[in-house]
């Protein structure tokens, strides 16, 4: 950033390094586009909104979640809410991330986490204290989310990561 005095100063919205990140959790947060919209739980790093969690009971399908959140995206994202980066979907049993886009997303993006050897952190809690660990997710941020050709956002699966991670 340049200011009017001819000073460059360099702004951080999100560090590698998890320390010195805020990590803030809220829930039930209202807001109100073509109609008013509560979402479930809203991760905050940095005062900013990078993670969206739909939680749905145990026995509605996970895909009810997912037409919440597009019905959120088409309808209330905004300002602040446009940062955020990721989803997370869930019914208890079943829970999966995908990435935030300005394109059509499409429940094929959906991804369970893994571990190494591909075995599945699909109940919530599990999944919670696996994928969204503060060094988890500060590095699914910002070193496995790309942009490709079309400047979509998209988020590596595990395998991917983990691939990446040995390579390095």
């Amino acid at each position: 950033l340049k200011r009017d005095d001819g000073e460059v100063v360099y702004l951080h919205f999100l560090y590698n390094d998890n320390s010195k990140n805020i990590y803030q959790v809220a829930n039930q947060i209202t807001t109100v586009g073509s109609r008013e919209n509560r979402y479930d739980v809203t991760l905050l790093i940095n005062g900013l909104p990078l993670i969206q969690i739909e939680l749905k009971k145990p026995g509605v399908a996970i895909s009810e979640a997912f037409n919440q959140v597009e019905r959120y995206r088409r309808d209330s994202y905004r300002g602040l809410f446009n940062f955020i980066q990721l989803f997370v979907i869930s019914n208890g049993v079943d829970t999966k991330y995908y990435a935030n886009s300005d394109y059509k997303i499409y429940p094929a993006f959906t991804f369970f986490w893994t571990d190494l050897n591909n075995n599945k952190y699909s109940e919530l809690h599990d999944f919670a204290k696996q994928f969204l660990s503060h060094k988890n997710i500060t590095e699914v941020l910002t070193e496995y989310m790309i942009l490709n050709s079309d400047k979509q956002l998209m988020v590596m699966r595990p395998y991917q990561i983990y691939a990446v991670k040995a390579i390095m």
